[in-house]
């Protein structure tokens, strides 16, 4: 009896940890300003100065990834560092990760959305120009 009883305490500890940790690693945030670029034209390119904020429920050494190709792999000094500002110019999304230095493990993520201006609408006439009165 004695051995299920430690068992059980065992099985709930783990869970526990385990909830835990999942908390520990959500805890992480990073943000974008401004979130949206937007365009005149689909081909046309556009040109931001981005500010990355980034959170972490301790202090840690972070890096900043991006999936566009004129960003390099940028990784802080210290764990006191908790913004980056560059200047992109892309036609595409932008996907931002954060990853802890040491352990290489992804802590938060943001995207860039490059979005281009409708066309204007142009309005239908809805009076015939031949009527009678």
């Amino acid at each position: 009896m004695t051995f299920k009883l430690i068992q059980a305490i065992l099985v709930i500890l783990l869970l526990c940890n385990i909830t835990y940790a999942m908390g520990q690693e959500s805890a992480a945030s990073l943000s974008l300003s401004p979130q949206f670029c937007i365009t005149a034209d689909v081909e046309q390119s556009c040109e931001i100065e981005l500010v990355l904020s980034w959170e972490t429920p301790y202090p840690q050494v972070v890096c900043i990834m991006s999936d566009h190709i004129a960003l390099e792999k940028w990784c802080a000094d210290s764990p006191n560092t908790h913004s980056l500002t560059v200047k992109v110019k892309t036609q595409h999304d932008i996907q931002f990760v954060m990853i802890d230095k040491q352990s290489h493990q992804t802590l938060a993520g943001v995207k860039l959305k490059v979005t281009p201006t409708s066309t204007p609408q142009v309005r239908r006439r809805y009076r015939n120009p031949w009527s009678l009165f």
